[in-house]
């Protein structure tokens, strides 16, 4: 006589609820790292964007302005995702808990102008010291205008 199975026993269930258990544990943390990479990514690219499309615009107008969002599609882009305010001359940027991760601002003298950039108090916070790590002091302040600047 043939018996024949038509289903799964309670031990098989368990041993597959218990694999895929595990590999959801090994899988969940992984593809949360990645979202925040890609967070950090994005933003540090709109930062670029931003520098560059002010630095742009200063050159070929011959001025600044004080709405940086007039300047830049990527600081208006930044500002209607709430992950900047502009205050004054300064953008703060932020990022996950601290709301002034980055902090850009446009300063200007009688013959120079500058963009320049600053870190604000990461703290524990370590998607926004990714993003600090990410921009590169270095690279400012960006000359705007001025005796440095060739038309």
């Amino acid at each position: 006589m043939q018996i024949s199975r038509k289903a799964f026993t309670m031990i098989e269930l368990i041993f597959v609820i218990v694999i895929i258990g595990i590999l959801a544990s090994v899988a969940i943390p992984k593809l949360a790292a990645t979202r925040d990479d890609a967070k950090v990514s994005a933003l540090a690219t709109n930062v670029a964007n931003a520098a560059n499309e002010m630095a742009a615009y200063t050159v070929s107008r011959g001025d600044t302005k004080d709405n940086f969002s007039a300047m830049s599609r990527a600081v208006e882009a930044m500002i209607a995702q709430n992950d900047a305010v502009q205050v004054g001359n300064i953008l703060n940027i932020k990022m996950n808990t601290v709301s002034d991760c980055l902090q850009l601002s446009v300063v200007s003298s009688q013959y120079d102008s500058n963009l320049t950039i600053a870190y604000g108090d990461a703290g524990s916070d370590t998607l926004c010291k990714s993003l600090q790590d990410t921009i590169f002091a270095e690279d400012y302040p960006i000359p705007l205008k001025g005796i440095r600047i060739i038309r």
